[in-house]
C-alpha cells in the first residue's frame, strides 16, 4: 500500500467536502472515491504504459523465440527441481 500526504487550499478541501457530502463520505473517503473512479476509467481505455526494449534485450527475446518455435527449448515442470539440478 502507498499513503500519500496531500496539501489542500481551503477552496479545494471545501469543493472536495461538499462533493463527497451527497454520498455521505469524509474528505479522505472522497480523494479515495475519485481516484478510484479515475483508475476504473484509465484501465477501461486500456491504456497501460509500455516501455522500449533496447535493442540488445530485443535481439536476445527475438532469438529466444525463434529457438522455442523451432522445438529447442525445454518445458520446466518444477522449477524447484530445476533449480537444484543447476
Amino acid at each position: 500500500m502507498t499513503k500519500v500526504q496531500l496539501a489542500l487550499t481551503d477552496q479545494e478541501a471545501t469543493i472536495l467536502n461538499s462533493y463527497g457530502s451527497q454520498f455521505g463520505y469524509n474528505l479522505s473517503k472522497t480523494i479515495r472515491f475519485i481516484i478510484s473512479k479515475a483508475t476504473e476509467s484509465f484501465l477501461q481505455q486500456g491504456t497501460i504504459s509500455t516501455f522500449k526494449m533496447s535493442p540488445q534485450t530485443e535481439a536476445i527475446g527475438l532469438k529466444a523465440l525463434k529457438d522455442h518455435k523451432a522445438g529447442k527449448t525445454t518445458e520446466i515442470k518444477n522449477i524447484d527441481s530445476f533449480f537444484d539440478k543447476l
